[in-house]
């Protein structure tokens, strides 16, 4: 094996945070892996080819674990995340465990059942866009369905979902953040942790038929979710849950509103919407990375990251790699095969997956049937995106409707 890599270290521009494309074609060409300083002021190891990151995704070394998160105050005393306990920041065998326990709760039958009130809520919410002949996407729309199938998946309480919505977005780098954007972040994760705690234990003296209950019932065997790890699951289906599928819903209308040819098939044929959903997530992935460390040595195109490194896979490049998908950046809604890594690859694919599908598919063709002929608001020019490392997200998105 070749010897450990000491690559001269780069540095992401900002630029790259709201057009991340160029920038990783560029990286792409220039080599298999770089090392380079991200805007959040970590070193770590960027694997930008799809083939080195998606075998990376299932490689053993590969650790997930939630060490690398650790924040550590001035004083030298370590502190204690509400959020670390969850199977996205565990390996196997605990991953394994946690993930069993979840799933018992979790299933596609739950998640099914919930169409019926996906359906609903889609339409009410576009009942009153029509009313208003205009609507800002994000605001009228994507932002309150996730935040209604959430309230209703988990069981919480309507007049708790606006402000659980203020605790749970946040963009770092943004401008109106003031002092560490990560000190902002570990804060609105504590507000949402003690949240969730009254939640569960509201749940245990009212039992009802919500997630929440499930995962509070969940067994194998003797086994059982610890109170931490309980926090922490419901912690994660909010974060996770929420925040990327409004981004995969206004992303994909984004994309079609900029490809009216594509929109048009769509319309012609709504049961196209499967692939459709599918290239969404790849054509401008909410997720912008994969984050993990090297348990050991790791050898990635000829080069070695060593132990203890940060490696970093950037969802945006691996899913417009054209060695992956021919003629990457051009939106093609029947793609197939589409082997995108959206969702990520191997035991951490996203258990929440189905429901953000099924959430998308269902809004976007009820969108499209409702309003087939919508158009962008403002000149394209006008559209921005937030200045953010982890996801990839509009601030708004205008739209004549056109019923």
């Amino acid at each position: 094996m070749p010897e450990a890599a000491t690559a001269p270290i780069g540095s992401i521009p900002h630029a790259a945070l709201t057009d991340p494309y160029p920038y990783y074609e560029n990286l792409r060409a220039s080599g298999r892996v770089h090392r380079l300083n991200t805007p959040i002021g970590l070193e770590a190891w960027f694997v930008p080819h799809y083939e080195d990151a998606r075998p990376l995704l299932i490689d053993p070394r590969f650790s997930k674990a939630a060490h690398h998160s650790d924040v550590v105050h001035e004083d030298g005393q370590k502190a204690e995340s509400s959020f670390a306990d969850n199977m996205v920041s565990t390996d196997p065998p605990e991953h394994t465990r946690l993930r069993k326990l979840v799933q018992k709760a979790f299933t596609r039958r739950r998640i099914e059942l919930l169409r019926p009130r996906v359906e609903q809520f889609t339409e009410d919410l576009l009942d009153r866009m029509e009313r208003a002949g205009e609507a800002e996407l994000m605001e009228d729309f994507s932002y309150p369905l996730p935040m209604m199938v959430i309230g209703e998946l988990l069981g919480i309480p309507v007049e708790d979902l606006a402000d659980l919505r203020h605790k749970s977005v946040f963009w770092f780098l943004e401008e109106d953040y003031a002092g560490n954007p990560v000190d902002h972040f570990r804060a609105r994760q504590a507000a949402i942790g003690e949240y969730v705690r009254g939640l569960i234990e509201h749940r245990r003296s009212h039992p009802g038929d919500d997630l929440v209950q499930g995962l509070i019932e969940a067994r194998d065997g003797e086994n059982r979710l610890s109170e931490k790890e309980l926090v922490a699951t419901v912690m994660l289906l909010i974060f996770a849950g929420f925040l990327t599928t409004v981004n995969l819903i206004t992303n994909g209308m984004y994309a079609l509103v900029r490809n009216p040819d594509q929109q048009a098939k769509l319309v012609a044929q709504p049961d196209l919407i499967g692939s459709a959903v599918e290239e969404f997530l790849r054509y401008d992935s909410s997720l912008s990375l994969i984050e993990g460390h090297a348990k050991e040595d790791i050898e990635v195109g000829g080069t070695v990251i060593p132990a203890d490194s940060l490696i970093i896979v950037p969802v945006h490049s691996v899913n417009r790699d054209p060695q992956a998908f021919p003629d990457p950046h051009r939106l093609d809604i029947t793609r197939n095969p589409n082997p995108h890594l959206a969702f990520s690859h191997g035991v951490h694919h996203c258990l929440g997956a189905p429901l953000a599908r099924l959430e998308a598919q269902v809004a976007i063709t009820a969108l499209l049937r409702r309003f087939p002929d919508m158009t962008l608001a403002c000149d394209p020019g006008e559209v921005r995106w937030h200045r953010d490392f982890f996801q990839r997200s509009l601030h708004a998105l205008p739209l004549r409707l056109k019923p």
